[in-house]
């Protein structure tokens, strides 16, 4: 799968990309809105705008790739609202952070600096943390490394 198009999350007054789609369990109780893409980099074929106020997680704004979903609008799911409270939403949204450290061509699965967790529950926000990736990325290289040499050693020694 391709890289995609992270959604955006204003966060602590900040506006950043996250590597998660909360409006994806909605969408599942929704079977007469049919998405589709032609973007491979965006195979939701939408791309939302989010805030977190009081502690809760809001709905903001909804880009549809307008492509192949010309006729669809946010009050299309949600009628007369601007902002829409996720309380359909628990689980744990990941906000990379920081220097990218190695990119991944597969959807959110690029390495940044840091990491920052934010878990909720109905829409609410109940817990956040934030890791460091740097080590664990050295780590990884120096793993894939020995893997390397091993491999390496194996196609001399069988002649390869």
């Amino acid at each position: 799968m391709t890289a995609q198009f992270r959604e955006g999350l204003i966060y602590k007054g900040e506006c950043m990309g996250m590597a998660e789609e909360p409006l994806r369990p909605y969408l599942h109780t929704r079977p007469d809105i049919k998405l589709r893409s032609n973007c491979s980099a965006c195979w939701r074929g939408y791309v939302g705008s989010w805030e977190i106020a009081d502690d809760k997680l809001y709905l903001k704004d909804l880009k549809f790739d307008f492509n192949v979903n010309e006729d669809l609008e946010m009050n299309d799911l949600f009628p007369g609202q601007s902002k829409v409270f996720a309380d359909w939403f628990s689980g744990e949204i990941r906000i990379p952070t920081g220097e990218m450290l190695e990119y991944i061509h597969a959807g959110y699965a690029s390495i940044y600096e840091k990491d920052i967790y934010l878990e909720f529950d109905s829409g609410i926000l109940i817990s956040e943390r934030e890791e460091n990736n740097r080590a664990k990325h050295r780590k990884y290289l120096e793993e894939q490394l020995k893997e390397k040499k091993k491999v390496s050693w194996w196609k001399r020694l069988i002649g390869v």
